[in-house]
């Protein structure tokens, strides 16, 4: 059974549904991993995990809300990744796309939760957006957890990609890998061993094809695991056993 990596279910685009998704769970999914962004969120997908046994959590501050970073957040999300259902910190990271909080914020504000997580021994969810070599020096120089992590939602070369490969990340691919204009990071993909990839939606974003111009689902995990198995000529069965491997493995989620 699949396990998606990356979810938003606090998201308010939720709200109408979220109790019929998580109900269905243990159907096509196993587990979800559900990914805090801020304080807040981080809470709500703490309060999701112990609602569901499915359901594991993330939390961390996303660089866009580096700016809001304050000694009482740093302590409301350190003291949250204490709870058993916690399996890690993130999404952190850097995003110099948007700079809705300023490049020197987000630089702090990912050093201080990596060392965080190095110090706690808790795998990284790394959000990355036209700063990845920024965020490689910042790994090379701060150092990585380690329980490792994995670089969510990757959408670079195959350059990239070795130099987080051979810091024993994760690769985390999700809807893009299956839009038409995306044949490079399918090129890519194929040269990515599949014993380093996690699967994830990042739902409610990114919708996979064939359900672009819908609101993203953690079930559609299937068609990027789909996707996956065609453009590296791997059967499905043998795709689904390895993410299964590398995902609770990663996150120490309970094995059936």
């Amino acid at each position: 059974m699949w396990i998606d990596t990356h979810t938003h279910l606090w998201d308010e685009q939720f709200d109408k549904d979220r109790k019929e998704i998580l109900d269905s769970l243990g159907g096509k999914l196993k587990y979800i991993i559900e990914i805090g962004v801020d304080s807040k969120t981080s809470q709500k997908a703490v309060t999701l995990a112990y609602k569901n046994e499915r359901v594991f959590a993330v939390v961390g501050v996303h660089p866009h809300d580096a700016k809001h970073l304050t000694e009482d957040v740093f302590k409301l999300v350190t003291d949250l990744s204490k709870m058993d259902k916690v399996v890690g910190i993130g999404e952190i990271g850097l995003d110099f796309y948007k700079n809705y909080s300023s490049e020197e914020k987000q630089r702090k504000c990912f050093i201080r939760f990596l060392n965080y997580a190095r110090e706690s021994n808790l795998p990284v969810v790394l959000h990355v957006r036209d700063a990845y070599e920024h965020v490689l020096d910042i790994l090379n120089t701060e150092g990585i957890p380690k329980a490792g992590g994995v670089v969510h939602s990757f959408l670079s070369s195959y350059n990239h990609a070795k130099k987080f490969l051979d810091l024993n990340l994760f690769l985390g691919i999700g809807g893009p890998i299956t839009f038409k204009k995306n044949s490079s990071l399918r090129d890519t993909l194929k040269k990515i061993p599949i014993e380093k990839i996690l699967l994830e939606t990042d739902c409610p974003y990114l919708t996979p094809v064939p359900k672009r111009g819908h609101r993203n689902d953690p079930a559609y995990v299937e068609y990027v695991a789909q996707e996956i198995s065609k453009t590296k000529n791997i059967p499905i069965l043998d795709v689904e056993e390895i993410l299964y491997e590398n995902t609770t493995t990663l996150f120490g989620l309970p094995k059936c």
